[in-house]
């Protein structure tokens, strides 16, 4: 093992972290061990044995360090140990390695390390997708979430109004479950949110796209425009701009928010943006009359702008 290179053989880089090893071993064992491929045993034998030498290394600080520094370490006697072949392999094998071996195979296998004790079950993160309308009204979703020995439980999970791409949503106690009677972990479900084919969000409010006539825009009108409880009728104001906005007050995001120790149930705004639309033909007739009214109401838009 003294010209091989124990970063390389578990696929971390030099500067990983103990988490990252522990993660780089797991997937490693969980594909080499030889007991998962009957068919390739001495094969898997010998590169798992090479996978756990690099990790009692790597894992300990010492013989890191040592490691690093001169491109080998010392093995004590029955330091790194492996079981003979055709041993099968049994859990308690691997007690040389200072319990982080037991750890790793009680996950692979489904069995806690006779050192594990009383411990609280690993949480587990659960990523959804959710529609717009859902993300900022809240819904509840029925979910089929994996446990670490292979069952499965089936749940219906409340999905609070405001949630963003990213949001964490803790469900207690719907984790893995805790080893010699402790505690089951949590459930965190990373939420999506699917785009709108026409709101967008910004922070806690809600905008929309609005198209009016120049003479809407102009002389002023009452238009009916979406919100995402259903359609509203607004004033457009006369003299009305491309661009400009009309808020809508408390037809936003719902979201709670915490004052002086209280929870607070608030809303967002939704901001009408309009858009001036120009039609594409005109006739010869619908032509003498902007020419018209340009004569008549002459102004420069762009004076004063550069």
């Amino acid at each position: 093992m003294a010209n091989k290179d124990y970063y390389d053989i578990l696929g971390v880089s030099r500067n990983a972290t103990d988490e990252e090893i522990k993660k780089a071993y797991r997937n490693l064992a969980r594909k080499y061990h030889p007991d998962l491929h009957p068919d390739k045993k001495a094969e898997m034998e010998a590169k798992f044995k090479e996978i756990n030498e690099a990790y009692s290394v790597l894992i300990d600080p010492k013989k890191r360090s040592d490691y690093d520094l001169t491109g080998h370490v010392t093995f004590e006697p029955g330091m790194g140990g492996y079981p003979p072949p055709g041993a099968g392999f049994p859990y308690e094998d691997f007690g040389g390695f200072g319990g982080g071996f037991e750890d790793i195979f009680g996950e692979i296998f489904g069995r806690p390390g006779r050192r594990r004790g009383i411990q609280r079950g690993a949480d587990i993160e659960y990523h959804l997708e959710v529609d717009f309308m859902h993300a900022v009204k809240g819904t509840e979703v029925r979910i089929t979430v994996a446990r670490r020995t292979g069952a499965s439980e089936k749940m219906t999970v409340k999905i609070p109004p405001g949630i963003k791409t990213g949001s964490r949503v803790r469900v207690a106690g719907k984790g893995d479950l805790g080893y010699e009677g402790g505690p089951n972990g949590d459930l965190f479900i990373i939420t999506g949110v699917k785009p709108h084919p026409y709101f967008r969000r910004v922070s806690n409010d809600i905008y929309v796209d609005v198209p009016v006539t120049i003479m809407e825009a102009a002389l002023g009108a009452e238009v009916e425009v979406p919100t995402i409880d259903g359609p509203t009728r607004i004033k457009i104001p006369t003299g009305t701009q491309g661009g400009q906005k009309l808020r809508i007050k408390s037809k936003g995001v719902y979201y709670v928010e915490e004052a002086y120790g209280v929870l607070e149930h608030k809303r967002g705004d939704e901001y009408v943006v309009i858009n001036v639309s120009v039609p594409k033909k005109l006739d010869e007739r619908s032509k003498k009359l902007l020419e018209e009214f340009s004569a008549i109401n002459p102004y420069e838009p762009r004076k004063g702008l550069w």
